[in-house]
């Protein structure tokens, strides 16, 4: 019987199982290509045992029939089936697929088409290996490449894409490829995340996979990468693609900086409505005096733009809050929104009468200054907001 030290030394020797899993759509000019650099790279490479399961949208070309065919000499090789559904459904079944499996402890993602070099799994699962839970290739951390012959469109809708992720999100400069597919994760992280709720069918899944990880405070790394440009078949974004990208990267996130700001505009204009309305009535139906019907409406409106900031702007939660905790942020806001009011009467006072700004674009600096003083009290002192995902 072996006491501990051996068997340490024993599991030292044990391959680990990993699965490479292919999302594919009409690859049948790659996919063999792919499946035999995969194959070499399982034969050569003793610190894994390596099976590639091949998630197939039924493509009409023949990708799945090419796939069967080296199925029948290569036992490692798997295949799934399905309907064509989006790049994110396709990982999140074959995710599903191998978890069902009970056997990796790890999951490797990339393209079928080469854009990803095989050669680099390598390196992507010994930095798994130094305790990470996620490790992504990265075209943009230092060492990283894209081609140089990439039309600037397309340079700049990788560029782009980045960076409305990184602006609607939140995330920080800590990782430099938000958009990255080729990554390996370890699957006992993986299975702490619930797959159903990374709801995004096309390519905004890399994004919204990687927010769950960082939500989940897991260990991720970069490595860098070599990106290649497909040299056979066509791209498969769409415009589709596009917009669920666009519209995704904004909702995802509802603490993100960028939602704040928006909402909270919008609260402001609501609230301006709210003013004019009951200024209006005080006048007309109860006939008070101008100044006092303007002090009440704009007390009105403070009112109302807590009470909506405090519900959808920051999302504090009425119900969870005190009612001395409810008292004192209002009087904080309150005194804040008061003093914003004063702000930008000063501000339209210099501007129009002493500078001699048009009172049209006096009131609308004015405006803009004030608004900003609003947000930055009800965020560093009313509600007290971090600057981080959450």
């Amino acid at each position: 019987m072996c006491d501990w030290r051996e068997l340490r030394l024993l599991l030292l020797f044990v391959k680990k199982n990993v699965l490479i899993i292919l999302p594919t759509y009409n690859e049948a000019e790659n996919i063999g290509l792919m499946l035999d650099e995969l194959i070499y790279l399982s034969k050569k490479h003793n610190g894994y045992k390596i099976d590639i399961l091949v998630v197939d949208d039924r493509s009409p070309d023949g990708t799945g029939r090419i796939v069967k065919d080296y199925q029948k000499t290569n036992k490692n090789i798997l295949l799934a089936s399905g309907r064509k559904s989006g790049l994110g459904d396709a990982y999140i079944r074959g995710m599903k697929y191998g978890i069902r499996l009970k056997k990796y402890f790890a999951f490797v993602m990339m393209d079928a088409d080469f854009s990803h070099d095989p050669k680099v799994i390598p390196e992507l699962l010994n930095e798994l290996s130094l305790g990470r839970d996620c490790v992504i290739g990265s075209r943009y951390t230092r060492g990283g490449f894209i081609p140089g012959n990439w039309p600037i469109l397309r340079i700049l809708n990788s560029k782009i894409a980045n960076f409305l992720a990184r602006l609607f999100i939140g995330f920080d400069s800590s990782i430099t490829d938000l958009t990255g597919g080729f990554k390996a994760i370890k699957v006992e992280s993986l299975q702490r995340l619930d797959l159903d709720n990374i709801n995004a069918s096309g390519y905004f899944f890399q994004v919204s996979l990687l927010y769950a990880l960082i939500e989940q405070e897991f260990r991720i790394s970069e490595i860098p990468i070599s990106f290649s440009d497909r040299i056979r078949g066509n791209s498969k974004i769409s415009k589709s693609d596009v917009l669920e990208f666009i519209r995704k990267a904004y909702s995802l996130n509802p603490n993100s900086r960028v939602r704040r700001i928006t909402t909270f505009a919008m609260v402001g204009t609501l609230g301006t409505l709210v003013n004019l309305i009951t200024l209006s009535l005080l006048l007309k139906l109860i006939h008070l005096d101008p100044i006092i019907a303007d002090a009440l409406a704009i007390e009105v409106s403070i009112i109302s733009n807590f009470y909506l900031n405090n519900k959808y702007t920051f999302r504090s939660g009425l119900s969870t809050q005190s009612i001395k905790s409810q008292l004192s942020d209002f009087w904080k806001f309150n005194a804040g929104a008061l003093a914003g009011a004063l702000i930008s009467l000063f501000i339209f006072t210099v501007l129009y009468k002493l500078v001699g700004v048009n009172y049209v674009v006096a009131d609308l600096i004015a405006i803009a200054m004030s608004v900003s003083w609003n947000y930055w009290i009800s965020v560093r002192f009313v509600w007290k907001v971090e600057n981080a995902i959450s």
